[in-house]
């Protein structure tokens, strides 16, 4: 009996519910024409079916691809799953009908739209977390360093290793106002929680000097003569400035700041 389609599938945009929507698609015959989470909107006016999460299907599943296709397909596709591509989740779904034919090889099958596809949106997904590891910038509000970030990706998971392994013993958040949500780092230990807000405002005298000093450095290294703004932008693209203070417009802190540039200004000078 051939698939039916005309269908969409909801779900709580957990990977957990789109290996469900697999399990259903297999268990009804049905091939859905959108796979949609919670902040997709629908549409196309066909009916539309409610997916709950069930962790023993998605076991199965889970299961189902490390047997019979391969362990890193098991880790691609989580790894897709966290991607910004178009439609997404119905490619993977595409892609798992097509492993549990091809076995293994599926990995190799790069000129498969359907492999393709899913291989670019990973690259970008890790090409993005690895400039966020670089771009991320804190600010210390009440012994707790707190960073916003918009990226188009769910870089969280990525970045969660470098950043609590070179700040362990601090408290840190890192909000992602793209998909609401942060992760949230205390010694020991670390998570990634739903956070519709978070506004970082310096108020500490020490650290509107710290911003200050590091705006003045962004400032100060480079050489003028040999300013590439072309490159710069390659190497740092504009959309993840707004969240860099060193990018931020230089303001007045008060004279005491101020003073502390100045008098920090003669000690480099003197040195």
């Amino acid at each position: 009996m051939p698939d039916r389609t005309n269908l969409i599938y909801r779900y709580d945009g957990s990977f957990d519910g789109l290996l469900t929507c697999v399990f259903e698609s297999y268990a009804r015959h049905e091939t859905p024409d959108a796979i949609l989470s919670p902040d997709e909107e629908q549409t196309m006016l066909f009916e539309a079916r409610r997916i709950e999460t069930d962790y023993v299907k998605s076991e199965r599943v889970l299961r189902g691809v490390i047997n019979r296709i391969s362990p890193e397909a098991a880790d691609f596709i989580r790894m897709a799953h966290l991607s910004c591509i178009f439609d997404r989740d119905r490619r993977i779904l595409a892609f798992l009908k097509l492993g549990f034919e091809a076995g293994p090889g599926v990995m190799n099958r790069l000129a498969d739209v359907r492999v393709n596809a899913l291989m670019s949106g990973v690259r970008y997904l890790e090409r993005e977390a690895h400039h966020y590891m670089g771009f991320v910038r804190f600010t210390e509000i009440d012994g707790v360093l707190a960073s916003v970030i918009q990226p188009k990706n769910r870089v969280l998971p990525l970045i969660d290793p470098h950043f609590s392994d070179r700040f362990n013993a601090e408290r840190f958040i890192i909000h992602d106002a793209t998909h609401r949500c942060a992760l949230m780092h205390m010694p020991g230990c670390s998570r990634i929680v739903a956070m519709d807000e978070l506004r970082v405002t310096a108020s500490s005298p020490r650290e509107l000097q710290v911003q200050a000093l590091w705006k003045r450095f962004h400032e100060t290294i480079a050489v003028e003569g040999r300013l590439n703004p072309q490159l710069q932008r390659n190497n740092l693209p504009l959309r993840f400035r707004p969240q860099m203070t060193e990018f931020q417009p230089k303001e007045p802190a008060g004279k005491e700041i101020e003073r502390y540039e100045e008098g920090a200004g003669r000690r480099l000078g003197a040195v």
